[in-house]
C-alpha cells in the first residue's frame, strides 16, 4: 500500500557518505524505515582512504579519491552537522582525513546508524511505479540482484565519484603517463619527472604543491589566473593539443612531459536512474530540481549534496531536513509552473553574467539566502549565525587564507581567528 503524505514510509538512500549518513539520521528520526545501499564495505564515502585506484576487487570503479598528506581546504567548524561538534580535543581548524572520518564514525555511533546500511550493495536501477519506486540492487560479492519498492529515494552517491575528463586533441598519441587526479595517491610517481597539471582549482593547487619538491619541473595549465598562487610552478595557458612527447598550448608554445594529470573536477552521474525518473544532466546541471533538492517531476526523489562552493556538512544537513520535512507533509510544493519559472530565471541570470551552465548549483556567498529559503519554506531550524559568518569569511578569503589559521567560536554569533 502506498503511504499517505505525512505518514512514515519506506525510504531508500543511495550512498553512505556524508550525505547518506545525515539523510539516514533525519529520515530514521522521523519514523521512516530506511535502507542505505553502499557499494563498498565501509561508510564514510570519499573520506575513507585507500591506496587503490581504478577498478576494485568486485569489478566496480573505485570512487574514493583522497591522497596522502591531505589537509581539509575548509576549517572543521564548517564541517559539522547541526548540534554535533568535533571533539574539543582537536585544536586545529584545518584537519587531516583520519580526524574527519572519526567525526563521521562518532556521528554514526551516536545516532545508531550503521545497522541500516547494506554493504556491498550496488544500485543498478531506480524506476518509478505510480507513486512509489522500484530500486534494484546488486550484491557485488554474490553477483545477485534483488528489487524492492520504496516510498521515497534519496540520491546521496556523492559529487566526487565520477571524474570529468576533457577531450583533448591528440591525447591518444601521448607516450607518457596520463590520468585524472582521482587516481593520485602520493608523490612517488613524480620523482624527477616533468609534470603537467591541467586545472586551476583546489586539487590542482594542492597536488602541485605536494609534488613540486620531488619533481623535476611542474607546469600548471589553466586558461584563467589561478585561485591561489603556487610557488615554483611554471604557469601555462590552456592546452591546444597533445603529441607523443607532451603538449602544445593555445599560445603556440610547446613542452615535453613525462606525466600529464587532469585536475578537471567531477561530474554528476546517475546511470541507475531510468528516463522515467524525469532527470537529465547537462554540463553538471541536474534538471530540474526545486531548491537543488526535490525532483519537480516526481517529488519523492531527492538529491542531497549537489551544490558547490558551500560547506558540504551545512548544506547536506539543511537539504536532508528539508527533504524529510516535505516527505512528512510539513509543507507543499508550489505549482510546477512556478518552480520551473524560478529555475528558468536562474538560467537567465547565469546567461546575463556570461557563466556556463555548470555554475547553476554554485551557492558560495548565497548560502545565507539559500538557508533562509529552505528554513522559511519548511520550518526547519537554521544553523547558528556564527556558522554562516565563518562560511562567508572563508569564501571571501580563499585566496589568502592559510591552513594554520584557527577559528574559535565565541558564541552563537561571533568567532575569532587565531
Amino acid at each position: 500500500m502506498v503511504t499517505q503524505k505525512g505518514e512514515p514510509g519506506k525510504v531508500a538512500i543511495i550512498g553512505a557518505g556524508v550525505c547518506g549518513l545525515i539523510s539516514l539520521r533525519y529520515a530514521k528520526e522521523s519514523g521512516h524505515q530506511c535502507d542505505v545501499f553502499e557499494q563498498t564495505g565501509e561508510f564514510g564515502g570519499t573520506w575513507v582512504y585507500t591506496d587503490n585506484y581504478g577498478i576494485d576487487e568486485n569489478g566496480l570503479p573505485i570512487t574514493r579519491n583522497l591522497y596522502q598528506d591531505l589537509i581539509t581546504n575548509v576549517p572543521k567548524e564548517m564541517m559539522e552537522f547541526l548540534n554535533f561538534r568535533h571533539s574539543s580535543d582537536i585544536n586545529e581548524s584545518y584537519i587531516t582525513q583520519p580526524l574527519v572520518l572519526k567525526y563521521l564514525r562518532d556521528f554514526a555511533d551516536k545516532f545508531d546508524l550503521e545497522k541500516h546500511i547494506q554493504y556491498y550493495s550496488y544500485v543498478t536501477k531506480v524506476e518509478p511505479h505510480d507513486d512509489r519506486w522500484t530500486v534494484t540492487v546488486r550484491d557485488v560479492k554474490r553477483k545477485e540482484e534483488r528489487s524492492e519498492c520504496y516510498d521515497a529515494v534519496f540520491i546521496c552517491n556523492g559529487s566526487f565519484a565520477h571524474p570529468r575528463m576533457p577531450e583533448v586533441k591528440g591525447e591518444k598519441l601521448f607516450k607518457g603517463l596520463l590520468f585524472h587526479s582521482c587516481d593520485y595517491r602520493s608523490t612517488t610517481l613524480f620523482v624527477n619527472k616533468r609534470v603537467l597539471v591541467v586545472g586551476g582549482s583546489f586539487s590542482a593547487v594542492d597536488i602541485s604543491r605536494l609534488i613540486i619538491p620531488v619533481a623535476q619541473k611542474v607546469y600548471i595549465s589553466h586558461p584563467k589566473p589561478l585561485l591561489i598562487n603556487v610557488e615554483n610552478a611554471i604557469l601555462k595557458p590552456g592546452v591546444k593539443e597533445l603529441n607523443e612527447g607532451g603538449a602544445v598550448f593555445i599560445d603556440g608554445s610547446k613542452e615535453d612531459f613525462d606525466i600529464i594529470m587532469y585536475c578537471t573536477g567531477y561530474k554528476h552521474f546517475y546511470p541507475f536512474l531510468t528516463k522515467e525518473c524525469g532527470i537529465t544532466v547537462e554540463d553538471s546541471c541536474v534538471q530540474y530540481l526545486y531548491k537543488h533538492v526535490i525532483n519537480i517531476e516526481r517529488p519523492t526523489l531527492f538529491f542531497i549534496g549537489i551544490p558547490t562552493l558551500v560547506g558540504a556538512y551545512i548544506n547536506s544537513d539543511l537539504q536532508a531536513r528539508f527533504a524529510v520535512a516535505f516527505l512528512d507533509g510539513k509543507f507543499n510544493l508550489p505549482p510546477k509552473d512556478v518552480m520551473l519559472k524560478e529555475i528558468q530565471d536562474h538560467f537567465k541570470d547565469l546567461e546575463h553574467k556570461n557563466l556556463p551552465l555548470r555554475y547553476f548549483h554554485n551557492i558560495g556567498l548565497e548560502l545565507r539566502a539559500y538557508m533562509s529559503d529552505l528554513c522559511q519554506i519548511s520550518g526547519i531550524e537554521p544553523f547558528p549565525e556564527v556558522k554562516i559568518r565563518i562560511h562567508e569569511h572563508v569564501i571571501n578569503t580563499l585566496v589568502t587564507c592559510k591552513r594554520n589559521t584557527k577559528y574559535v567560536i565565541i558564541d552563537e554569533e561571533q568567532f575569532v581567528e587565531v
